[in-house]
This record gives structure tokens, C-alpha cells and sequence, in this order.
């Protein structure tokens, strides 16, 4: 069994361990595992949203919002029709709901974005005649 914790105030090894004690009833029979959700939280619930009103987010949509589908800025507000983000140069941009495919929080490690992996692109297949 696996078990995220979250807390506002962070999620430390003692939390981890409290929360241990409490299912202990369940180690005789199952392995479990218990973690935080980490640095980088997936934003899947309006609540999930709401606590992240301020924090730096990272949101993909499934099409075309203003011309563009990856944003980065900075939750400005949420109201569970859609999301408001603040990005560069104070500009604000309204995205619905519904058109959020994937968002997470953004740790920024001393000022800068976490640096990602870069994914191999595949190749195209030429066709051949």
C-alpha cells in the first residue's frame, strides 16, 4: 500500500514516521510505503489549485489558449471555471477549467526552474515510394 502525505507546512521524516505508527495495524499483512507527494505537486482538484493560488505553476492544455498550449506563471487566482495566471511582464492569462490537460507546481532550486531532461525526439519515417 502506498500513502502520500501533504501539510501545509511541509512533510518531514517525523511526519512520515507518525503516520507509519498509525497504520501499523496494516504492516502484518502489507508492505507500506509512505512519502510526500514531493517538490513538484500535480494540481488535480479545484482545492489542489486554490492552496497553489500564488505559488509558481506549470500548466499544459489540450489545445490552443490564447495561441499557445505550455504556461508558466504564477497562480494568480482560481475559481473552479478557470485558472488565472500572471506571467511575464504582469501579463494575465485566463484559462478554463476544462482545458487543463496536466499542471504542477514549479520548485525553483536557487532562483531557477529544476533543469528537466531533454527527451529524445523520434524520428520520422521517410515513406518510401
Amino acid at each position: 500500500m502506498r500513502v502520500f502525505i501533504d501539510h501545509p507546512e511541509g512533510v518531514n521524516h517525523e511526519l512520515c514516521m507518525r503516520v507509519t505508527t498509525l497504520l501499523d495495524r496494516y504492516l502484518q499483512d502489507h508492505t507500506v510505503e509512505v512519502s510526500s507527494p514531493g517538490l513538484e505537486k500535480r494540481l488535480r482538484k479545484p482545492e489542489h489549485f486554490r492552496a497553489a493560488v500564488g505559488q509558481k505553476i506549470k500548466v499544459k492544455t489540450f489545445g490552443p489558449v490564447e495561441g499557445e498550449r505550455n504556461f508558466t506563471g504564477f497562480l494568480f487566482s482560481e475559481d473552479g471555471r478557470e485558472l488565472v495566471l500572471e506571467m511575464d511582464q504582469g501579463r494575465r492569462v485566463a484559462i478554463p477549467a476544462e482545458s487543463v490537460a496536466m499542471a504542477r507546481t514549479v520548485f525553483e532550486f536557487g532562483g531557477q526552474e529544476k533543469p528537466r531532461k531533454e527527451k529524445p525526439r523520434k524520428k520520422k519515417r521517410r515513406k518510401r515510394d
